[in-house]
């Protein structure tokens, strides 16, 4: 009994722990619900070919982001924060065993159009802006909503 409830304190206290979601963030998160398109990719200010974009998918549930490319998947964890101008976007990478990697970037979403711009190492400074540049390690990815 006394082991049981020491592990609901602790519950207790991480999810006292964790920081709230706003309301702003939650309308925003509800906007990117579903399933997108990979349009455009940027990389170091250089575009990647359109058919290399072919067939990769974005699917948003809840705050998992999950890419599809080809027959492989990549799930990440995401936050956003719409009161930041530019609005901004954390990803929480897998690392194994170990505690998620932070990549930290900014977003914007205008109808079914949703850029977001980082790094492409997680831990590096956010972005002040969408656009990338030669020797940056900056990426620019555009996902356009996919239609029903």
């Amino acid at each position: 009994m006394k082991r049981k409830s020491i592990l609901i304190v602790a519950v207790l206290a991480c999810v006292a722990a964790a920081p709230p979601v706003s309301a702003p963030a939650k309308r925003e998160l509800a906007r990117l619900q579903g399933t997108w398109e990979m349009e455009a990719l940027e990389v170091n200010g250089e575009d990647v070919p359109k058919k290399k974009l072919k067939g990769t998918t974005l699917t948003i549930k809840g705050n998992k982001y999950v890419v599809k490319v080809k027959d492989t998947e990549h799930e990440v964890t995401i936050d956003l924060d719409p009161s930041k101008d530019p609005k901004a976007i954390d990803m929480y990478l897998p690392d194994g065993n170990d505690a998620p990697k932070l990549a930290k970037g900014v977003y914007d979403l205008d109808g079914d159009t949703f850029r977001i711009c980082r790094h492409q190492m997680a831990g590096e400074d956010r972005p002040r802006q969408i656009g990338s540049w030669p020797d940056t390690n900056l990426f620019v990815v555009t996902w356009k909503r996919k239609k029903p």
